[in-house]
């Protein structure tokens, strides 16, 4: 009798060489799916791979701008090169300006950095959806997750005015596609990680992260792993009844 293996999923992770990125891409890498990840910074992509040093064809990194169709579609060329029947794109890819480690006043944000905030937090993911939906939609099968944050919950205690708008926008950004996909197999959620302790908590100083702990029922910042634990979740090929929903992953900080 000849037994027959499900192929490996491609999973298309931006900002991928982010701390949380990291996490997510080897989460993914253990459980034996293709990963195409995507950042904007070569070098760090290939710092990724070096430490990850795992196989070419199980871990492929592409250089790449969110915020241009273009990049999206390369992303979806090489996703359809993978030959993977299953697709799921986690939208993690975000930035938050600072100022010396502090968050911007509202009415101190210049307007080009309030829109080259919206475009890679919400144009990104938007850009990103367009671009693999229609893949997902051949398959009758998809998974989206979106990177949000505990600022699209609260409007944000460290994050500026246009990052806490990019994210609360992205959780209607999740609600609207996870409708609109939903008939054709494809679930779209939103992660809202709270305080973690890699990539942007280095963007502010020990001191106001230790500040921050006091506001954390668990009494630690989370870790890349608790974020990409609930990547998996939402991503099972066989959760298929989980949608529009957003997932807090902040150790009890927003019990709303």
């Amino acid at each position: 009798m000849s037994i027959t293996t499900t192929p490996a999923r491609c999973v298309v992770v931006t900002g991928a060489a982010g701390g949380i990125g990291q996490g997510i891409v080897e989460s993914f890498l253990a459980t034996g799916d293709t990963v195409i990840a995507v950042d904007a910074v070569a070098e760090a992509l290939s710092a990724l791979r070096s430490k990850l040093g795992t196989s070419t064809t199980q871990l492929q990194t592409l250089q790449g701008d969110v915020t241009d169709p273009a990049s999206w579609a390369q992303i979806a060329a090489q996703t359809v090169a993978s030959g993977a029947k299953e697709i799921i794109l986690v939208n993690n890819a975000g930035i938050s300006p600072k100022r010396d480690g502090e968050r911007i006043p509202g009415v101190d944000v210049p307007y080009d950095e309030w829109s080259r905030v919206l475009e890679v937090n919400l144009t990104g993911p938007f850009l990103g959806i367009q671009a693999l939906a229609p893949l997902m939609k051949q398959a009758k099968f998809g998974r989206i997750v979106n990177m949000s944050s505990l600022a699209g919950r609260d409007g944000g205690r460290l994050g500026g005015v246009h990052y806490a708008a990019t994210k609360t926008g992205l959780l209607g950004v999740t609600r609207y596609f996870a409708r609109e996909l939903a008939p054709d197999g494809i679930t779209v959620n939103a992660i809202a990680p709270g305080r973690i302790g890699v990539g942007m908590v280095g963007s502010v100083s020990d001191d106001v992260n230790n500040a921050y702990l006091s506001r954390i029922p668990v009494g630690r910042l989370g870790s890349a792993n608790d974020v990409a634990q609930a990547v998996q979740y939402l991503a099972a090929s066989d959760n298929g009844f989980v949608t529009g929903v957003t997932v807090d992953v902040n150790g009890g900080s927003y019990m709303g």
